[in-house]
Formats: structure tokens, sequence, C-alpha cells
């Protein structure tokens, strides 16, 4: 059951962190949100088909971001912020994550995936370096919600959205202070599955088959249609996949900022670096 929840746990994480690229879906985007011609919010989108198009063509064009993640299982926490180069061409990531009082620290470049572990766990690696790796294709770098580096930006999960999701609630509000589009999606957890495939472990693809499962998204755009917080409630997933009591109650918050400032991620330097196994 504690590797389930892992493995379920790394499907929330590939959930809330997935994204990226100019993939901007089939939507026929017939309309537009954004700011009008006296500077405040337009009309809002009605359908999740039209949203994820939109935003998703906005998050290609700027690319790079930088972000923060609270993640709540259970009791447990898990706090991470980082900044992402989503250029197809260069992918590339860097994030720091608080796990109680553990430390983690992660970066994805050329389809690697690499982490300094915490003190407490770097011995279980069998490596002696301050850093290990593995690829980003294989079960641990899933398991990790980094498959590849490019499922770190929203579009991603628009792109989730766009196949599963269906608006249940839009309104244009304030968010820290700056105007805002607010909506209320709701996600087919099994259509959802379906364009993440392989990204699954297929322990959870068993757990939830055949299951009507879905689970709730909050998204808010700023005027520019970047988003700028993304909330989940997946405790209906985790119960659905079977997770033991304690960690079937999760809830993640993404926030991000400073769309198109650069961005510059490098591999830790060679003679550091460790193998970890797939």
């Amino acid at each position: 059951m504690k590797k389930l929840a892992l493995t379920v746990g790394g499907l929330a994480l590939t959930v809330a962190l997935t994204a990226c690229g100019a993939k901007a879906g089939n939507g026929t985007g017939n309309t537009a949100a954004g700011t009008n011609a006296t500077g405040g919010m337009s009309a809002l989108f009605s359908n999740a088909q039209d949203l994820a198009h939109a935003a998703s063509s906005k998050t290609g064009q700027a690319k790079t971001a930088k972000f923060s993640m609270d993640m709540s299982m259970g009791a447990q926490s898990m706090k991470a912020q980082g900044s992402g180069d989503f250029d197809p061409a260069k992918p590339a990531v860097q994030m720091t994550m608080n796990i109680g009082e553990m430390t983690e620290e992660m970066r994805i470049v050329d389809n690697t995936v690499y982490i300094k572990l915490p003190k407490e766990l770097s011995a279980k690696t069998g490596s002696s370096k301050p850093w290990v790796k593995t690829s980003a294709d294989s079960m641990m770098g899933k398991q990790l919600g980094a498959g590849k580096a490019d499922q770190n930006d929203p579009s991603k999960m628009l792109e989730k959205v766009q196949q599963a999701g269906t608006i249940t609630k839009s309104e244009q509000t304030v968010l820290d202070g700056q105007p805002a589009t607010h909506y209320v999606i709701t996600v087919d957890l099994n259509k959802a599955v379906q364009v993440m495939g392989s990204e699954v472990d297929k322990t959870v693809l068993d757990k939830i088959a055949g299951k009507n499962v879905t689970f709730p998204m909050e998204i808010w755009l700023n005027s520019d249609m970047l988003p700028v917080q993304i909330t989940e409630d997946l405790g209906d997933m985790m119960k659905a996949a079977g997770a033991p009591a304690g960690t079937d109650q999760v809830k993640v918050t993404m926030k991000y900022t400073d769309w198109g400032a650069p961005v510059d991620v490098q591999a830790p330097p060679a003679d550091q670096v460790g193998t970890m196994g797939n």
C-alpha cells in the first residue's frame, strides 16, 4: 500500500505539474478573453476546449516562467519552487522541494532527471555522489512527475482540460491584487488518464478502470491569458486508486509568475553525479 501511495502521489504530481510547449489543441477559440479596449477583463470562455486552446497558445508564446507548488497529502505536505524554460526545442526545469524537514533539488535537462537527495535518503541510492540521475522516461522519472522536462508548464495540463474538462463556473475576479478570470472545471479522470497514456503507472490504471470519477480544478488567468494559479482537489482520484487512509486527501496549488523572463537551467557538474536505478 505504501508503494501504491507513492505511485498515486506520482500521478498527482504529474497532473499537478504537467504541461508545456506550444501544443494548443483543436479548440475553435471563437470566444476571446483577456483585456478589452478600456483595460478591463473581456468576456469569459464558456467551454473548456476554447479556454485550453487560447491559454495554451499564450503559454507557448511565453515559454518560460517561475512557479511554486503547495501539495498536501493527509497530514503530510510538500512545497516546491522553481523555474522552467518550456521551449520545445530545449526544455529544461529546475525545482527545489521541501517535504517535511527534508529538502530535495531536481533539475531536468536533455531528457535527464538530476536529483540531489537529502542525506537521509542519499545512502539508499548506492551512489557516493551528491547528485544522482535517471532518464526522464524511466519509471522513477515518471513517478517523480517528470516524464519529460516539458511536463512542467501549464499548457500540458490545459491539454488535459481540453480533452477531459467541463467548465462549471466562471467569473471575473482579483487575485493577489491583479485582475483575473477564474474558472472552476470538472475533470473526468478516465479521459484525463487516456490523454496521459504511458505516463500513468499500470497499477493506477487497473485501480481506476471503469470507475466514474471526476475531480475539481480551478484556474486563474491574468489579463494576458496566462495561468497565474491552478488548484486541484484530488481526494476522489486518490480514493478511486486505492490510496490508504491518511494519503487519500490530496490538494495541490500551483502559482506562476514572471512569464517570459530568461531562465537558465544547467546539469550539475559531471563529477558530482552518480546513477540511480531505473
